[in-house]
């Protein structure tokens, strides 16, 4: 969802300073592909921290009797705010990439089927 929000966002303020009505196509393809790789940067660093951790847990043994809440905290100390970003740089490429990708092909689609709008956002 989050990708959504940054996506229509971020076309949104380009089609803001840039009419739309003006633009080739393939200049709405680059502007989809601009705006998808700022809502999969987003992503990634959103998701970073949450997906550090499953790595952990999944790689480490817990002691026996141990929760997973509790394991959980322990990781979470034992990596700290700086750890939990381990690997950012390869994530940033990978899935800023692939969602700049997707919402080549998706903003292609809505073309196609005539749908104009984005997601309403509470203004």
């Amino acid at each position: 969802m989050a990708k959504f929000v940054v996506y229509e966002k971020v076309a949104e303020a380009v089609y803001r300073r840039v009419d739309k009505s003006k633009t080739s196509d393939g200049m709405q393809t680059v502007i989809n592909l601009g705006s998808g790789l700022v809502a999969g940067l987003a992503a990634a660093v959103v998701s970073q921290p949450a997906d550090t951790m499953l790595s952990k847990i999944n790689k480490t043994q817990g002691l026996p009797g141990e929760g997973t809440t509790r394991r959980l905290i322990k990781i979470g100390k034992e990596l700290g705010l700086r750890g939990s970003y381990t690997g950012i740089g390869a994530r940033l490429f990978m899935v800023g990439s692939l969602t700049a990708f997707q919402f080549a092909i998706y903003g292609d689609i809505k073309k196609a089927l005539g749908a104009t709008g984005g997601v309403e956002i509470a203004k």
